[in-house]
């Protein structure tokens, strides 16, 4: 990977997957090294530790500015295409559904158990809540609900430092993002169509309840779920099968945008199966990160160490928290901030069952998610619900509901020198703010239409929107740059306390990070980069 030696290209790109997402690897998550693994030492001008939202931007606009860089990523390459499988199926998971653990991510009955395999998606166990995240090239853009919502000026400065300014975002980088991703509302159609029945049954519900009805963007082809709602191939998002991945490619994940422009460049390359176990500071150069090499079963290759003087941190806010904390703690980064890890939060996610027996939803809704209610300016304070289609296989009468808020409270992760990782400790009182205010909007919508909403997970709380642990502020400047730190930089959501507004967090997530790629290279190439 040294730029002078041209880069051992084919020992980075072999193995079939995404790579190392910055968390220090959990001694569960990988078979043992075998004595007789080889080593290689590389250096790199800039290294992206990630690859989903954040770490695209970063690796697609320091190429534009002419900088060679590494892209570490933990996971595989899931290349979608037309009549493909590429991902699994709901409710019917498989090894792909997890990133190294025998069992999916999501509990299934009955239960399912299978070989280990670097799947799609991590669930960091913590006190209090456990946090879903995305392993593959691509991160989160591969298995995420799609849904793209941007905050209005109100809730923005309401959970968003005073350094970052709505305006600007609202006028060049929401924008921006919008168009490098495709996003487009469902076009009428495709939501007119059968298998849409409880996207328009939500909408007409959510207008009764006092709230704004909307349709929601998505980076989707649209093109490509008319011709499966025709029968022209496998029917995964007109059936709702995308949780766990969108085939077909109908989905404008960062690895076929950002990442796709930045490989054309030239100077760009990932480096897919790479886990980064820690990251200490350097002597020749500012940063060391140790990685581990691995295969689809967790099987320890190689082991990598890569030197750089300007390190980006985008391992999303759960690992990117993991990796800092840990390295504040054991000393290998003995500069950073006391507040890394903190100002942590869910995005004050809920999900719900809703079921109403006097009122069908037939089953195979088709998705992506595709509404939602915003009730912005109610009295209980603000929240969004957005009804999540689900491929139930018979008819239920019910459909998933999802609501998010703004959480009063925060979360941290604390180094446990025991298991030398970081833990989440989740506060039960950190957004109970959140659940008073949907519990209202619920309420109001059952007293409208009927039904009734359950919880969906209270008995193992989750969320797929971690946020903060590294917050403009208290650990970086209004652009990345992490405080007393020259060349680290955080550009992915753990540079946001906690909530993006009632939305969910990409489009702000990858917003802000080419705000800060904006500045970035603008004022740091040729200095600490």
């Amino acid at each position: 990977m040294s730029e002078a030696s041209g880069l051992s290209r084919r020992a980075l790109l072999a193995g079939v997957g995404a790579a190392a997402t910055a968390a220090v690897l959990p001694a569960s998550t990988a078979s043992a090294v075998p004595a007789t693994v080889p080593s290689r030492e590389e250096t790199y001008r800039a290294v992206v530790v990630g690859s989903g939202f954040g770490g695209s931007v970063a690796a697609l606009r320091l190429a534009q500015a002419g900088v060679r860089t590494l892209v570490l990523e933990r996971g595989r390459w899931w290349n979608s295409y037309p009549n493909d499988n590429t991902f699994p199926r709901f409710y019917h998971p498989d090894r792909r559904v997890s990133w190294l653990e025998p069992a999916p991510v999501m509990p299934t009955s009955p239960p399912a158990v299978f070989q280990p395999y670097t799947g799609l998606v991590e669930r960091v166990r913590g006190v209090g809540l456990s946090v879903l995240c995305g392993a593959g090239v691509g991160g989160g853009s591969l298995h995420y609900e799609g849904v793209s919502l941007q905050p209005s000026e109100e809730l923005f400065t309401r959970v968003m430092p005073s350094s970052v300014d709505y305006d600007e975002m609202a006028a060049v980088y929401y924008p921006r993002v919008a168009a490098m991703l495709g996003y487009s509302p469902i076009p009428d159609d495709v939501l007119n169509h059968t298998r849409y029945t409880s996207s328009r049954q939500f909408l007409a519900d959510a207008a009764l309840a006092g709230g704004q009805p909307v349709r929601v963007n998505h980076p989707m082809d649209w093109d490509v779920v008319r011709a499966e709602l025709r029968g022209e191939l496998p029917p995964w998002s007109a059936h709702g099968d995308v949780l766990y991945g969108v085939n077909n490619g109908a989905r404008h994940s960062t690895d076929k945008t950002y990442l796709a422009q930045a490989l054309a460049t030239g100077l760009v390359t990932i480096a897919p199966l790479h886990v980064v176990t820690d990251v200490t500071a350097g002597t020749g150069h500012r940063y060391v990160l140790r990685c581990r090499r691995i295969d689809t079963d967790g099987t320890v290759l190689e082991n990598v160490t890569v030197e750089t003087d300007a390190l980006f941190l985008n391992a999303g806010s759960a690992n990117t928290s993991r990796l800092l904390v840990r390295a504040r703690a054991t000393g290998t980064l003995p500069g950073l901030p006391a507040d890394v890890g903190r100002y942590w939060g869910n995005n004050g996610d809920r999900l719900y069952l809703r079921t109403n027996p006097l009122r069908p939803t037939l089953p195979y809704q088709g998705g992506p998610s595709p509404v939602a209610m915003l009730d912005w300016d109610a009295d209980t304070g603000p929240v969004t619900l957005f009804h999540t289609p689900a491929p139930f296989e018979t008819e239920t009468f019910s459909m998933y509901v999802v609501g998010m808020g703004i959480p009063a409270g925060h979360g941290e992760f604390v180094y446990d020198p025991v298991t030398d990782n970081a833990q989440l400790i989740w506060p039960p009182t950190a957004d109970l703010n959140v659940e008073a205010a949907l519990d209202a909007a619920t309420l109001r919508m059952t007293l409208t239409s009927g039904g009734a909403f359950t919880p969906g997970n209270a008995a193992d709380p989750t969320t797929f929107h971690p946020l903060g642990g590294a917050v403009i502020g208290p650990v970086c400047d209004p652009h990345g740059r992490v405080h007393d730190n020259p060349g680290l930089y955080v550009t992915d959501g753990a540079l946001i306390p906690g909530s993006t507004a009632c939305c969910n967090p990409s489009w702000t997530i990858t917003a802000l990070a080419e705000r800060c790629l904006d500045h970035i290279t603008a004022h740091d190439i040729g200095t600490t980069i």
